[in-house]
């Protein structure tokens, strides 16, 4: 096979494949992108999507509203109104609607059937509230045996909380309410912001994941240790997988699967666990902590690979076709403060859950913001819901279409003992000079401090590239390291009969070794 550079006066280059030039890869050649219209007078920013019976979109807006949008006619109307920064929306089979509001989870009933909620159930509202605003509620999900699961973010430290707060204060260290009523203006302000932790979770249960079972209005603790948990989805195997934003004691980005009674980290919800501690989680040490967390299943390093990663959904191959299938196990994610999706490949090593990150659809087209995420029915669409609330996001909503072309994208990335092995949905054509390969390694530190620097960063020369059919491997000089993240980075020369490679940064979290 003849490989080419083919440069022109704009800097293009293509790729030459038993004789055929391959443009380079546009996600535009495979999606079509449209934005859908806002109703009028409403604040566009989206907390949820869902859709019912009858295929229309179910949609919740920051201030309140829950509207129907029907794409045939491309009319929305009101179903409810009145409710508080609902965060997420559920279509229940009978047809209600569940909403997960700040305050509280709410089922709404249209029982005379005229397409308008004329009842407002409180399902739950067990849990605690101080009026700080970064206390924002996510979900909801279900899993088969009808278990509702949301999450709550932790307050922070750079604004109060309000005089009458809703649920039990844990003052454990000695932090009383008095040290948290922050106010601007007040002289002591900044002194006493720098004694309080970054986050904190002082009322039940912040920084939690919650389970109500069907039937009841008791939320328990389900797991502890999460920031900014703004991304919920159970799986096809009953499973809930939950993203974490970058902050204190989140070095990036995270994507978790969580298991019942697991910390996933974040120090302050620990108030809430079985066996809270009386002092300030936040002073306890790292190594105390360290023991007691179960690692992320991906690291998606800030500003590189996400920035505030948010819904999570299962990647199916009608939004992007794979010749091999290869979608088993697969998730995408949507990012806040980027124009793309994440897009999730599960590995697996000594038993330690771990895998790759890469970028899908990643085009200035799709806009920043991307919240929340649905599939049409037929799995070819992707619906975007987006928001800003206190993020750099957007509002209102695009329309994703794959139009069927099969593309070149990878099927699966494995960590083998020597390195990496990669493997697509069509036979390619790679370079195999090393020097065309590039591989750095990091360690993302579990600290108080917020996010993390790439610490013993090193460049990592390949000792050999293999090419086989539809598997690339990457062979290192050195053995690869635990605990760290491993920024690989393909050639854009690789290609096939179907088209340029699609992605080619990939960061693998390598928190086992062979």
């Amino acid at each position: 096979m003849n490989l080419k550079r083919i440069a022109g006066t704009a800097a293009v280059w293509g790729i030459v494949f038993s004789g055929q030039v391959q443009a380079a890869f546009t996600w535009e050649d495979y999606y079509e992108i449209e934005t859908i219209d806002m109703p009028e007078g409403v604040d566009p920013q989206i907390g949820g999507i869902d859709s019912n019976a009858s295929g229309q979109l179910v949609v919740c807006f920051h201030r309140g509203e829950v509207m129907v949008y029907d794409e045939a006619s491309q009319e929305w109307s009101t179903f409810a109104r009145g409710l508080h920064e609902p965060l997420g929306v559920f279509v229940e089979e009978a047809g209600t609607i569940l909403v997960v509001q700040r305050s509280e989870l709410t089922r709404l009933h249209d029982r005379d059937g005229d397409g308008v909620a004329d009842f407002y159930e409180l399902v739950s509202n067990d849990w605690g509230m101080t009026g700080n605003y970064h206390e924002f509620a996510f979900g909801p999900v279900k899993d088969s045996q009808g278990n509702v699961f949301l999450s709550l973010g932790t307050a922070s430290h750079l604004a109060g909380i309000r005089d009458e707060i809703r649920g039990e204060w844990n003052d454990a260290g000695g932090l009383t309410m008095r040290d948290f009523r922050l106010q601007e203006g007040d002289p002591d302000w900044k002194e006493k912001k720098e004694n309080l932790p970054r986050m904190y979770a002082r009322v039940p249960y912040r920084g939690c994941v919650l389970k109500i079972e069907p039937g009841s209005r008791k939320a328990e603790v389900f797991a502890t240790g999460l920031r900014t948990p703004n991304g919920l989805f159970v799986d096809a195997k009953d499973q809930l997988w939950v993203s974490d934003n970058q902050g204190d004691w989140v070095g990036a980005s995270k994507l978790h699967l969580i298991r019942e009674g697991g910390f996933y980290g974040h120090a302050a919800s620990l108030l809430w666990s079985d066996n809270p501690p009386d002092a300030i989680p936040a002073n306890l040490p790292v190594e105390t902590l360290e023991s007691l967390r179960t690692k992320a299943a991906a690291l998606m390093p800030q500003g590189d690979c996400a920035n505030s990663p948010t819904q999570i959904l299962e990647f199916r191959n009608s939004f992007g076709a794979s010749r091999s299938g290869g979608a088993s196990g697969q998730l995408i994610l949507g990012d806040m403060n980027h124009s793309r999706l994440i897009h999730y490949y599960p590995d697996e090593v000594g038993g330690q859950l771990q895998g790759t990150s890469t970028h899908l659809l990643d085009t200035q087209n799709l806009g920043m913001g991307n919240n929340r995420l649905l599939y049409s029915k037929d799995g070819r669409t992707l619906y975007l819901g987006k928001t800003h609330l206190s993020w750099p996001g957007r509002e209102g909503m695009k329309r994703v279409t794959y139009n069927g072309k099969p593309y070149l994208q990878v099927d699966s990335v494995r960590l083998t003992p020597s390195g990496f092995e990669f493997t697509f949905n069509d036979t390619i054509a790679a370079p195999t000079s090393v020097e065309d390969y590039e591989v750095e390694a990091y360690r993302i530190a579990y600290h108080s401090s917020y996010g993390s620097k790439k610490y013993e960063l090193e460049t990592v020369p390949c000792s050999r590239i293999s090419v086989e059919g539809k598997v690339l491997r990457l062979e290192l000089k050195e053995k690869p390291v635990a605990n760290r993240v491993y920024d690989i980075r393909l050639p854009q020369e690789i290609s096939s009969s179907l088209s340029a490679i699609s992605s080619h940064r990939f960061w693998y979290t390598a928190h086992e070794v062979y």
